[in-house]
């Protein structure tokens, strides 16, 4: 398996990078079990999902290339 090996902690059921200076800025996403299963959806379609380079968790979304002509 390649990728970033993941370094965090549990805090409060939430995972946060140990070494939080040298993560990428994560994506916002909301924190409803409901809201986020909507959010990633949506996001699914028009992002890729990637690892952060520090922290190793799957929080950075960025736009596909190839969008629609305007």
């Amino acid at each position: 398996m390649t990728g970033v090996p993941q370094r965090v902690k549990l805090v409060s059921g939430h995972f946060v990078p140990e070494f939080p200076d040298e993560c990428e800025p994560h994506t916002e996403s909301p924190r409803g079990y409901l809201q986020w299963d909507d959010w990633a959806e949506r996001m699914d379609k028009t992002h890729t999902q990637r690892q952060c380079r520090g922290c190793g968790l799957w929080a950075i979304w960025e736009p596909r290339g190839g969008g629609e002509a305007s």
